[in-house]
């Protein structure tokens, strides 16, 4: 049994080649010290004017300033129904969204205006926000699926004021000795559910029908809102989570894994515990334990499917298919298909080698020197890959001499920080950042899509190991440290590393990463492609592999796992997908999923030919791992519903990347395009390689 999240990778400061700087885009409102984190929800909070809103799942929050009154904290929560799709004309719909900041609720005070609003704690699951005006306060513990929007005041009047307007509210008494209870009805004909603890006899009434205002001023008073009347509200009400962590564990002899959410909670309930709100990929993982705490309730999520409500203080899952199989060797998923040595006959290993001495001739040092971390880690992987099959499949070491020692300079070079644009260290967010603009290099200074550059030069570095393990020890663990560098910036496993958060990008309830960094946004963090998300969590198993670090590599396992079943739900969309809504998943894929809203589109267009940039971000690039997360099922459907008659008429390397997919559910369709012998270069993807698709293709029996 391997325990995940105690081990920091490091405690040592970044090495000293990375100069220290300050962000000119430093955190508003913020009373934290150390690592902030730079890509959740809660982000949205230390930006602007703290306005932009925090999805805690099912609800939505944030810090309400318009207006001349009513200042505070607002909430809303929207039904399937309520979903917006369009543009008009369009069918299926390139998106939708759900009406945000409809304030059916703000938790204020009377006449509160010119508040002033601090995030006093943050971390990757929950953030508590004080807002003060004058000598009152409250305080707003945020945390990720959170049974009630929860606000505590000291000093002050409670005033819960809502636009939306209230049509009748009744007070039904006091619920097991501690908490008086509510019933309100909104002019929207929803209903809600109010209860006042630790003062519960400061009685709510209404003014008038956009406010409801305690009877009194007191020291301590907390309120709980809920939607909706049921009974099953009565015995998780009065406690209400502070903080959550997570925990974790592999055993690679039974190839289980589990992973457990866990709420520390404050006050008191009948039940004892408290009322968590999970997520579809969450409860259908679920162990037996908390499957049984299922208290009937559901609520729509923005993105997300219905949610149900547990009574517990821990969302526990187990997953008994985790990737241990896959590393290095090709591997896939179609049945009839599977990685064997002897796939490579004579003839295959020649057409395999052909296409490696072509591609070791480019000016792999040139192509490598770029301004961009995240191209140049492309073209670091690409190389990283012909030299991984010259040495392991072909076993060429005419090849391999020729590719691996300008392989290793070039991954030198960004480790010894003489890249175009060097990294630099932010002292105010915590993370290892781009020296080049906000607007360069995708927003990597602003920490867009860590993950996804920082992923592919982590990958390169793994296979090269492969082949050359004293390597990343040479030169004073030059290379080493380089990689650990990056991956305590987008993969730090523990919570008390003082340099950099705890992970950046993946996000453990969601099931998925982020890659929207320090920029606000009304629609919330986002992520455009599901597959170098996994393939940067598949990177941190390669290297752990390579390094002989068990706990990365089960730690990636677990995540690989996750994402098996997350991004088959939100992201790549089988016919029977009943998650996501049914006119949607008629695209395939997501495009852009936002908290708020999924686009079918990317931030660089729709395509050339047909929607291929949309489907071919969620491809790229194929690896051993792209089978796992795209089984041939969904494969084949997208490939029949949106690909087959497009693909060859893409005049560009998008159209080798959406050949080298077809192999996900076609191996020999997809072999036969690339052992093809009027070979077009200039129709596989820069970042990609005939050599690596070949042996891929052939590794798996689709030359046979």
């Amino acid at each position: 049994m391997v325990s995940l999240f105690s081990k920091p990778i490091s405690s040592d400061p970044p090495p000293q080649i990375y100069a220290r700087v300050q962000h000119n885009q430093p955190p508003v409102g913020s009373q934290v010290w150390g690592p902030i984190q730079t890509n959740n929800c809660f982000n949205n909070l230390l930006l602007d004017n703290q306005s932009w809103p925090v999805w805690t799942l099912p609800y939505l929050l944030w810090v309400a300033r318009d207006g001349n009154s009513d200042h505070g904290m607002s909430l809303n929560h929207t039904e399937r129904n309520q979903i917006v799709f369009g543009p008009p004309e369009k069918n299926p719909p390139q998106y939708y969204f759900n009406p945000p900041k409809i304030r059916l609720f703000t938790f204020t005070g009377p006449n509160w205006n010119n508040i002033e609003s601090n995030v006093v704690s943050i971390s990757k699951l929950s953030a508590t926000v004080k807002i003060t005006r004058g000598e009152a306060t409250l305080v707003m513990p945020l945390v990720l699926g959170m049974g009630f929007v929860t606000g505590t005041y000291y000093n002050e009047t409670p005033v819960i004021s809502s636009s939306v307007g209230v049509q009748e509210m009744r007070q039904e008494g006091l619920v097991n000795g501690q908490c008086a209870k509510y019933w309100i009805k909104l002019f929207d004909q929803r209903t809600w559910t109010i209860y006042v603890s630790e003062d519960p006899g400061n009685m709510l009434s209404l003014s008038d029908n956009n406010h409801i205002v305690a009877s009194r001023q007191s020291t301590r008073i907390t309120i709980q809102i809920c939607k909706g009347d049921s009974l099953a509200f009565d015995s998780v009400c009065g406690i209400y989570p502070l903080t959550a962590t997570i925990s974790g564990e592999v055993d690679r002899n039974s190839r289980v894994g589990r992973y457990s959410i866990n709420y520390s909670n404050n006050g008191f309930s009948s039940s004892g515990k408290g009322l968590v709100w999970a997520l579809p990929h969450q409860y259908s993982s679920f162990a037996p334990n908390v499957l049984a705490t299922f208290t009937g309730l559901t609520l729509d999520s923005a993105t997300n499917g219905v949610m149900r409500g547990y009574n517990t203080d821990s969302l526990s899952m187990e997953l008994t298919d985790l990737p241990f199989d896959i590393g290095f060797d090709p591997w896939t998923s179609v049945p009839g298909f599977g990685f064997d040595w002897n796939n490579y006959n004579d003839d295959v290993k020649n057409i395999i080698r052909e296409a490696a001495r072509t591609e070791a001739q480019d000016d792999i040092l040139g192509k490598c020197d770029l301004d961009l971390m995240y191209f140049g880690g492309k073209q670091l992987d690409k190389y990283a890959y012909i030299a991984y099959v010259a040495h392991s499949i072909l076993g060429d070491q005419d090849i391999l001499n020729s590719v691996l020692p300008r392989v290793k300079l070039a991954i030198e070079k960004y480790a010894r920080n003489f890249q175009k644009y060097p990294l630099c260290y932010d002292d105010t967010w915590k993370g290892v950042i781009s020296t080049a603009k906000s607007d360069a290099d995708f927003g990597n200074s602003n920490y867009n899509d860590h993950h996804f550059h920082y992923g592919y030069h982590i990958h390169a570095i793994a296979l090269v190991a492969a082949i050359e393990p004293e390597w990343l020890s040479a030169n004073s663990n030059l290379v080493k440290d380089y990689a650990l560098t990056l991956i305590r910036d987008y993969a730090n496993p523990v919570d008390n590393d003082p340099y950099f958060p705890q992970w950046r990008n993946f996000d453990w309830y969601h099931g998925h990463s982020f890659a929207h960094g320090i920029f606000p946004s009304g629609d919330g963090k986002n992520q455009e492609s599901s597959s170098e998300d996994y393939h940067s969590v598949h990177a941190l198993k390669l290297y752990g592999m390579v390094t002989g670090d068990e706990e990365m590599e089960m730690s990636a396992n677990l995540m690989l796992g996750i994402m098996r079943n997350s991004m088959n739900r939100y992201y790549l969309y089988l016919a029977d997908n009943e998650d996501e809504p049914g006119p949607f998943i008629q695209n395939k894929v997501a495009g852009i999923w936002f908290e708020n809203k999924i686009d079918y589109a990317t931030f660089f267009g729709r395509g050339t030919i047909g929607d291929e940039f949309v489907h071919g971000i969620h491809m790229i690039p194929v690896t051993q791992v792209s089978s796992y997360i795209r089984g041939p099922t969904f494969v084949a459907e997208e490939w029949n519903a949106k690909l087959a008659g497009i693909v060859d008429r893409i005049p560009n390397g998008w159209r080798g990347l959406l050949k080298l997919n077809q192999g996900l559910f076609d191996p020999r369709a997809s072999w036969q395009w690339f052992a093809g012998g009027d070979w077009n270069r200039d129709l596989i993807d820069d970042g990609m390689s005939r050599t690596w698709s070949l042996a891929y293709l052939a590794g798996i029996g689709g030359a046979r």
